[in-house]
C-alpha cells in the first residue's frame, strides 16, 4: 500500500476556502484518493474527492497548507 502524503485533519486553502482532509483510501492499489470537506457559514457541508496528483498540483499552484495537531 502507498503511504499517504497528506494526513487526516490537514487544512488546505483552495480559492480562499478552507478544506479539511477527512478521509483517504487506496484505489486500485496504486493511488491514494483524498476526501476533502468544507463547511459554509450556514452549516452546509461540501465535499470533493481528489487523487494525490491533483491535490499536489493545487497546492503547488499557490494554495496554502497547514497541518492541525
Amino acid at each position: 500500500m502507498n503511504e499517504m502524503k497528506y494526513k487526516l485533519d490537514t487544512e488546505i486553502l483552495i480559492n480562499d476556502e478552507c478544506w479539511i482532509v477527512t478521509h483517504y483510501r487506496n484505489r486500485f492499489g496504486v493511488e491514494i484518493t483524498y476526501t476533502l470537506q468544507s463547511e459554509t457559514h450556514d452549516g452546509i457541508r461540501k465535499s470533493m474527492e481528489l487523487n494525490e496528483r491533483a491535490l499536489a498540483e493545487i497546492i503547488r499552484s499557490g494554495s496554502n497548507r497547514v497541518t492541525i495537531s
